[in-house]
């Protein structure tokens, strides 16, 4: 996966993430006033139908797909 950070400010920062294998590219924001973060990749897309807002809670583990839990992992190395 290549990552970087694209954007930052006081209220939310994204990240860009591809992968290697499919070419396929994916932004995850965090929303820094909410606590929250999201996923444009099909598979936070199907988590989220089932929550009441954009964005899931950063300490909600369970509803985070991998690209989240992968930029989670490194997040302080990129600041």
């Amino acid at each position: 996966m290549i990552i970087e950070k694209v954007s930052k400010n006081e209220e939310w920062e994204d990240y860009y993430i591809k992968s290697k294998s499919s070419n396929k590219q994916y932004i995850i924001t965090f929303d820094i006033m909410e606590d929250t973060v999201s996923c444009d990749c099909e598979d936070f897309k199907y988590r989220k139908e089932n929550l009441k807002f954009g964005g899931v809670k950063l300490s909600d583990k369970e509803n985070h797909c991998k690209h989240i839990k992968r930029i989670l992992e490194i997040r302080d190395k990129l600041k």
